[in-house]
């Protein structure tokens, strides 16, 4: 499991990262090429889409961080959190 909550974290750093550069070699390292982000305000593939959603996130809640709200729930190489904007 602490493999799940290293990669849990490494998801909200790439969130948190506001440096364009830092944040792409970041995404590189945490998502797969055709990586698929969906919620309720958007659907995106692949890296470039899931950088464009994070920047405009990041414009819209200028100064807040994402973090870890409780446990990692994990099995069958599907993971589950809950996250806190503040």
């Amino acid at each position: 499991m602490s493999d799940t909550n290293d990669l849990v974290q490494r998801y909200l750093g790439v969130w948190n990262e506001t440096d364009g550069a830092t944040r792409q070699a970041m995404l590189e390292e945490v998502f797969a090429e055709d990586a698929v982000y969906t919620d309720p305000l958007v659907s995106v593939r692949g890296r470039a889409g899931l950088d464009a959603t994070i920047s405009a996130v990041q414009a819209q809640f200028g100064g807040l961080v994402f973090s870890l709200g409780g446990t990692v729930d994990a099995h069958h190489d599907i993971a589950r959190f809950t996250w806190h904007l503040g």
